[in-house]
């Protein structure tokens, strides 16, 4: 049995959507099979990581003029990244290299050491590389990207929706779906409503550019009435979503809480509300291929979700197949509320909804996803 090494940018405790994905991969091996490097996080992040778990380590990658610059200044530490992942390879046996994109900086040096090593090395895009960069950063990818292709063993994506795209771009890439995986609870029993006389809703996630605009314009929408009630559930700060006008009595900000808390919560609401951006600063390919994280702990909810996402996106296709959502595909305020009024009135509709997210939500089963990711990688 070998070891197999992860690099990631963001990993545990980093409120971030790979951080969770990895932690969920690591607590299916052995601490003896696995061992993780990421990016070290800031001291005010709790560590709440089980001793039986895989060891992680942590670069200190941080870097800037005056909190300014970092992405460009921390490839001045790359040649101390690389000489950190060479020791750990060669202390811990490992004979195998993972490395979780997106962040080029530690792509970049897990390529290079395990083509100076000689080791199998294996790639998992959670988003686009080249053909989501600009600028300076398209240069260094449009060298980088078809090394780490060329380099890899297998090139594993996050969505079916990846892998078209790529399939079409890249021809002579062989890619591979590998989902994002996520602990099941079983489904919830108590989906009550934490207060007859509002209807409440629940954002969870970050609020960034993927999903920025529909996020503002969809609870915007939502707290004009005082009979709804928008519960927010975030690692962004509080101010972040005041800033955006999303403030008010019946905006309730809770903060970050750990997965398996959020799966508690998350029954005691009416409405689960993902949004998924319609444009920003990501470029076309990334909003029509991303898929929130945020996705999967909606589907096992046990409550209906109302989506706001564009026609031409992966996302939306998938909402449709599974007919698990109800989405609205365009910039209306009256076609959101006509949705909410759907969901607070048609029991049948909702029951079909949640019934179908339910069975979706079965295809994220951590179990299911690391017995393939063990498969690609040959473990």
């Amino acid at each position: 049995m070998g070891k197999l090494l992860i690099v990631s940018w963001t990993v545990h405790p980093w409120p971030t959507g790979s951080s969770v994905i990895i932690n969920n991969i690591a607590s299916q091996f052995k601490r003896e099979e696995l061992i993780i490097l990421g990016e070290k996080p800031p001291a005010k992040l709790k560590h709440t990581w089980p001793d039986d778990y895989p060891e992680i380590k942590y670069f200190d990658a941080e870097i800037s003029i005056y909190g300014r610059g970092q992405k460009y200044l921390q490839w001045f530490k790359i040649n101390r990244l690389v000489k950190v992942i060479k020791r750990i390879i060669e202390s811990e046996d490992v004979d195998k290299v993972l490395c979780v994109y997106p962040n080029d900086f530690f792509l970049y040096a897990s390529y290079k050491v395990s083509k100076q090593k000689q080791i199998p090395f294996y790639t998992w895009f959670h988003n686009t590389y080249y053909d989501n960069e600009t600028g300076l950063k398209k240069i260094l990818a449009g060298w980088l990207q078809p090394k780490v292709f060329q380099q890899s063993e297998r090139v594993m994506v996050m969505s079916d929706g990846m892998k078209q795209f790529y399939d079409k771009q890249y021809p002579q890439l062989e890619s591979h779906t590998l989902r994002h995986g996520f602990p099941l609870p079983p489904p919830p029993k108590n989906t009550y409503s934490s207060n007859s006389d509002k209807t409440t809703f629940v954002f969870t996630g970050s609020l960034n550019e993927s999903c920025r605009d529909a996020s503002v314009r969809l609870m915007k929408a939502l707290i004009k009435s005082p009979t709804n009630e928008i519960h927010i559930y975030s690692g962004n700060p509080k101010a972040r979503f005041s800033d955006l006008g999303i403030l008010g009595e019946n905006v309730i900000y809770h903060g970050f809480i750990e997965l398996d808390r959020l799966y508690g919560q998350l029954p005691k609401y009416d409405i689960m509300l993902l949004p998924h951006g319609f444009d920003g600063e990501r470029t076309t390919v990334e909003y029509e291929t991303i898929f929130p994280t945020r996705t999967i702990p909606l589907l096992r909810s046990g409550k209906p979700i109302l989506a706001h996402s564009p026609k031409d996106v992966f996302l939306t296709s998938f909402l449709n197949e599974n007919e698990c959502a109800l989405n609205v595909t365009v910039k209306s305020e009256a076609e959101i509320l006509d949705a909410v009024e759907k969901l607070r009135t048609d029991k049948m509709y909702v029951d079909e909804l949640v019934s179908n997210a339910l069975k979706t939500s079965e295809m994220f089963e951590i179990d299911r996803i690391a017995s393939r990711l063990k498969i690609l990688i040959d473990f």
